[in-house]
């Protein structure tokens, strides 16, 4: 079954913004240890998605010189 265009649009930046706000309150209301790595790893994922999609357009930029 095909999903629908919302669904297939906003499925990834939704999951980056729950990475992200699961990031963010794991680092204000954890206490040390497991959850602040947890926070680190969390916080780190959108930002490395960022990088690459960041990469891959450029590079597809510098093929079309």
């Amino acid at each position: 079954m095909k999903r629908s265009g919302f669904q297939n649009i906003w499925r990834w930046p939704a999951a980056l913004a729950a990475l992200t706000a699961f990031g963010l309150l794991s680092a204000l209301l954890g206490q040390g240890g497991i959850w602040w790595v947890l926070s680190w790893i969390a916080l780190a994922i959108p930002l490395m998605v960022i990088a690459a999609a960041w990469q891959k357009r450029r590079r597809a930029a510098d093929s079309r010189r």
